[in-house]
């Protein structure tokens, strides 16, 4: 992917920005990055069409533009970059985690994060077991998102969930204050409720104590719910 093909996609976005929307949505991420103003569906339908120009035919070819579209400042880069990840995962294979890796630690926020944690992330670890033990590494990082990414790698298994390793992740971070990680716990505990709601509830019980109330409440929202 070369310099010029992110030039012109720069030139659609700043054609079709909008000010207000880009105000709204800077202020809804709490002014962490500038925007456009590109809402999802116009943005995607922007991006097929630049990609029918420059077509991403191998996992190199996503690693490059992924690496150029975090370069640049605006939002709407790295959702583009994020959907281009998820839309070509099956592409990938540990070869992939430097990039994927440096994304999730530059321009941190959850819209990206979460994305990349749940699918390319994901899928590279399901299809390479010995990728297993840099996610038992990554629980224990310094950086709350690469933690977060180890919480919610398994977000789309399902039945395939290795409860073992999602529950002890859990246990190893369940102490923590930081609000994106409590998030995270009781996003994958509910997620997993829908699979095997009396392991889920079991789980709450025996760490009742020390559980966050936001996970708690957000593991065991799917049960109430059916109640």
């Amino acid at each position: 992917m070369e310099s010029s093909a992110i030039k012109e996609l720069q030139q659609v976005l700043a054609k079709n920005g909008n000010g207000e929307y880009a105000d709204q949505m800077a202020q809804y991420m709490k002014n962490n990055f500038p925007f456009y103003g590109i809402q999802s569906t116009p943005r995607r339908r922007i991006s097929r069409q630049w990609l029918k120009n420059y077509p991403i035919a191998n996992e190199s070819d996503t690693c490059a533009i992924l690496k150029l579209l975090w370069a640049k400042d605006q939002r709407e880069f790295q959702y583009i970059g994020s959907d281009i990840a998820k839309k070509n995962k099956q592409k990938l294979t540990p070869k992939s985690i430097p990039i994927l890796e440096y994304c999730i630690r530059a321009k941190s926020w959850w819209d990206t994060v979460d994305a990349l944690a749940a699918h390319p992330i994901g899928m590279i670890v399901q299809q390479y077991p010995e990728v297993i033990s840099l996610m038992d590494q990554w629980v224990e990082d310094e950086n709350m998102w690469i933690r977060r990414t180890a919480l919610l790698y398994q977000l789309q298994y399902k039945e395939k969930t290795d409860q073992d390793r999602l529950f002890r992740y859990c246990e190893l971070r369940m102490d923590e204050g930081e609000f994106f990680i409590r998030k995270a716990i009781g996003w994958v505990l509910r997620q997993y409720s829908y699979i095997n709601p009396d392991a889920v509830i079991g789980f709450v019980d025996k760490w009742d104590g020390r559980l966050s109330n936001l996970s708690k409440r957000e593991g065991l929202k799917a049960l109430h719910r059916n109640m």
